[in-house]
């Protein structure tokens, strides 16, 4: 029995490993101006006295995995200046090698959308697996951080509470939190986060350009 359960054990780590490797490796691309951090996979840039952090977050985010692809990116915007920043959804672009450009996903938009695919979980406030085997597949992929398509026992109402924030930035203070794009990055070869200060027109560029680049 013990050496069942070991071969057992070294089977999923051999599977594990052979997994890992052969999954998209996403990172800050080498051009990226401002402080990089490729250990945690964040760009850190100041502008006008407006300092914004990027940091890569989740490529699926679970249990909102539907047929398009949702990825979050962690933000925090911090005002240097004497006055207020009004920084909106509308203010993040993700936009990709094709120049296909997304803008930022509600909670309330993603709630609508997962409810309407919602037939494999068990509603909130019991959410789980309708079958023990999914479940620990589900376990097993999370445990090696692993990025395949089972749902994880993510609680509906996170995606609520670790949102970036829709609202002004007060003087001397910071906002930080996830944006959240439908979008399966891991297919890109390239995509960058673009941010503007002002409304975005066909004349404006961004104020902040945060590129990552995908290797597979």
């Amino acid at each position: 029995m013990h050496k069942v359960n070991l071969f057992i054990k070294v089977s999923i780590l051999i599977c594990a490993g052979f997994l890992s490797a052969c999954l998209p490796v996403v990172s800050p691309a080498p051009d990226a101006s401002g402080i990089v951090n490729l250990k945690s996979k964040s760009i850190t840039q100041n502008v006008q006295g407006v300092e914004i952090m990027v940091q890569l977050g989740d490529l699926e985010v679970a249990p909102y995995r539907m047929v398009d692809n949702l990825s979050s990116f962690y933000v925090r915007v911090k005002n240097h200046r004497k006055e207020v920043l009004n920084l909106s959804q509308d203010s993040y672009y993700l936009v990709d090698s094709e120049g296909v450009a997304v803008k930022p996903i509600s909670p309330e938009k993603i709630q609508s959308i997962v409810q309407k695919d919602n037939q494999y979980l068990i509603p909130y406030p019991y959410v789980g697996y309708y079958y023990l085997q999914d479940k620990e597949k589900s376990s097993f992929f999370n445990t090696f951080d692993s990025s395949l398509p089972y749902y994880a026992s993510n609680y509906p109402q996170d995606v609520y509470t670790s949102a970036l924030p829709d609202e002004s930035v007060l003087p001397g203070t910071a906002i930080e939190g996830h944006l959240y794009f439908v979008s399966d990055i891991l297919s890109k070869k390239r995509f960058e986060i673009r941010v503007y200060m002002d409304k975005p027109s066909s004349e404006t560029s961004a104020d902040f350009l945060f590129p990552f680049s995908v290797e597979k």
